[in-house]
């Protein structure tokens, strides 16, 4: 099985919309995602630890 790299700056050149993520690629039953965010994102945090 061959596998094509995914150019991610053409990726994010193909959309402008903020909080919208899209498809970018699948494989399998899996889907890849891509999105643009605005200000600051927390991905995750324990601020009580």
């Amino acid at each position: 099985m061959s596998y094509t790299a995914i150019n991610l700056k053409d990726k994010f050149a193909r959309f402008a919309d903020q909080w919208s993520p899209k498809i970018i690629a699948q494989m399998n039953d899996y889907h890849f995602k891509l999105a643009k965010i605005q200000g600051e994102f927390i991905w995750h945090s324990h601020p009580e630890t």
